[in-house]
């Protein structure tokens, strides 16, 4: 009988704590290293900073160092945004989902509880604390920050752009939930489209094509949302948009962020 001997690990990964006293949080910053970071001390790298990191950091980090073997798509530094959770999993995962409605979401709704609303201070302290520490301790280019969410991710994510458009060069939404808090997505954009006429990002915006419910009809919300953007005709804007037929939610994170990382690194 073989022998257990730890758990797994993903290799050229660290871990490292970072606090965010206002909100108030320790957050578990996990940072996977491309395969030439250390043969190459003069390379600085892209970065994709992705949340909800027990569920999507190995699932990115993966995806983009098979993505760079063939030496066609750049090499990149992951930052997983979690929490310190540990084992037992089930219960890990429930406390997960709690923590990050309370961090994902934009303003406070009664169906998700009384700890949601907290976007603007986790963007403050992703903003204030974690990029400028990810920045002096890694060789990560300053000019090519990626941020990834997927669901209230995803929300999080639009609610960046519209707020903070040049914290990151490239924004990947997948699945956002556009119908929270009265649509509110909708209306921060239309505040930004009514003082700006420029956008200088690259925006990935993907769903999955089973997504479409009664109560939750994130397919066409998605369509109205791309036909929104692509009517503002901001200028240095870049959307690229994908349905992915035969997903339904919990199906579409694996095909929509590879899609969604080679469209924004690519460019």
């Amino acid at each position: 009988m073989a022998s257990i001997d730890g758990s797994a690990t993903l290799l050229a990964t660290e871990v490292r704590t970072l606090s965010a006293p206002a909100i108030p949080q320790e957050y578990r910053i996990s940072v996977a290293l491309p395969r030439s970071y250390a043969s190459h001390p003069e390379q600085i790298y892209p970065t994709i900073y992705v949340t909800d990191a027990i569920a999507f950091f190995g699932l990115i980090t993966d995806i983009t160092r098979v993505m760079s073997l063939c030496g066609k798509f750049p090499e990149t530094i992951v930052v997983g945004i979690g929490y310190p959770l540990d084992d037992p999993l089930d219960e890990a995962m429930t406390q997960w989902e709690s923590l990050r409605t309370r961090d994902l979401t934009p303003i406070a709704a009664l169906s998700y509880g009384p700890q949601s609303g907290g976007a603007s201070n986790f963007l403050s302290f992703i903003q204030t604390d974690l990029i400028p520490m990810i920045e002096q301790e890694y060789r990560a280019d300053p000019t090519n920050r990626v941020l990834a969410g997927f669901s209230l991710g995803g929300l999080f994510v639009l609610h960046t752009l519209f707020h903070q458009p040049d914290l990151f060069k490239s924004y990947i939404a997948g699945s956002p939930t556009l119908g929270y808090g009265d649509r509110v997505t909708f209306a921060y954009e239309a505040e930004y489209a009514a003082a700006h006429t420029n956008l200088a990002a690259n925006l990935y915006l993907g769903v999955g094509g089973e997504e479409e419910e009664v109560e939750w009809p994130m397919v066409s919300i998605f369509y109205e949302l791309v036909a929104r953007l692509q009517s503002r005709k901001f200028e240095g804007f870049s959307l690229t948009t994908h349905v992915f037929e035969n997903c339904a939610h919990c199906a579409a994170p694996a095909p929509l962020f590879q899609a969604g990382i080679q469209a924004v690194l690519s460019k």
